[in-house]
């Protein structure tokens, strides 16, 4: 769980150089024997690097969510040529899925249980990210509208968590790490302000999720900021239910660790649908502060590797667990926390 008492203030560039410069270690040789491992949005970017270090680190399966067929295929022969014929392509599976439709994440979800025995789904690495230039709104299954950047960075990995659930429970050690960012500190109680002390004179109160995602205050920052806030709601959320689960049935030890972690600034296509001038800034910047692709992919894979209460809903950031202090409120937290996820819950159909 996050703590309230270690350093406060917005993530600096200072933060982010330093992490450029001391890049994370990488996991040792054979960490994954024996082992499936799933990961979403891996095609490019931080997360193929993730399935390429997997691939090298003996394996027993490998499945690469990716948004279509193609590119999931030609990162598999990427990942195959460069790991070398001591990769054997069998190992490798590819499922397409499209984190901002809700109805593909089931349906991913559904074939993965299908082909997957109980006892055998042991790493699900959740990694799909997404940002852009504008709102763009997509259409959830009851029609419900909401940005597209909230329903890939939010909603698909919850529900893709929330999915996996009995198959990883019935897989000891298994562990469910979610690609997130210390960025989420820097929402301020300022920002949430107005949600605290609104009220909804029908309900009583105002629902968090139209708040966070009304687009009257939507930046491109903001949204960023505030989808990894509501990230390590749902982690701390998925944490707490669990434990809620475990004191109901005593006896039966069936826990999966959730945890998240923060790859840093890396150098990435993640600003790709940007307009020139912001990609060029990007370019700059992030060549001056920023690690590369495969130094940040090597948090996401080392986190993997963690077990253990200490881990527990922590965030795994350059080779220990994260010391920063939200930008809110612990009380704050409390009341927000439950709020959110209540209602991603009720959105998903969880509740």
């Amino acid at each position: 769980m996050v703590q309230f008492n270690g350093p406060h203030g917005k993530v600096t560039v200072s933060y982010l150089r330093q992490g450029g410069l001391n890049p994370p270690a990488p996991a040792p040789k054979g960490s994954f024997t024996g082992k499936t491992v799933l990961i979403t949005g891996c095609s490019s970017g931080i997360g193929y690097q993730a399935a390429l270090q997997i691939a090298s680190l003996n394996p027993k399966r490998l499945i690469l969510g990716t948004r279509t067929l193609a590119k999931g295929e030609a990162a598999k022969q990427e990942i195959l040529a460069t790991v070398g014929p001591s990769l054997d392509s069998s190992i490798i599976e590819v499922i397409p899925i499209e984190c901002s439709d809700l109805s593909s994440v089931r349906q991913f979800t559904t074939t993965v249980r299908k082909t997957t025995p109980p006892g055998t789904l042991d790493c699900v690495l959740l990694s799909a990210g997404l940002a852009l230039p504008t709102r763009e709104v997509v259409t959830d299954e009851s029609g419900h509208e909401w940005p597209t950047t909230f329903v890939v960075n939010v909603l698909a990995p919850a529900l893709l968590a929330l999915e996996f659930l009995p198959l990883l429970q019935s897989t000891p050690g298994s562990v469910v790490e979610s690609v997130n960012s210390i960025s989420y500190c820097n929402v301020t109680s300022e920002d949430i302000s107005p949600l605290l002390s609104s009220q909804d004179e029908a309900t009583g109160t105002t629902s968090a999720l139209d708040f966070f995602n009304n687009p009257e205050r939507w930046t491109t920052q903001r949204a960023y900021y505030e989808a990894k806030l509501m990230l390590m709601f749902v982690l701390e959320g998925l944490v707490q239910d669990q434990a809620q689960q475990q004191a109901s049935q005593p006896g039966e030890d069936r826990k999966v660790l959730f945890l998240a972690c923060c790859p840093g600034q890396c150098r990435t296509n993640l600003y790709r649908q940007f307009g020139l001038g912001v990609r060029a800034f990007m370019t700059l910047f992030n060549a001056v502060i920023a690690r590369t692709a495969e130094q940040g992919a090597r948090t996401l894979v080392t986190g993997l590797l963690l077990q253990g209460e200490e881990a527990m809903g922590k965030m795994w950031v350059n080779d220990r667990f994260d010391d920063w202090s939200p930008g809110i409120t612990e009380e704050e937290w409390k009341v927000l926390q439950k709020r959110v996820w209540e209602e991603i819950k009720g959105v998903l159909g969880k509740a």
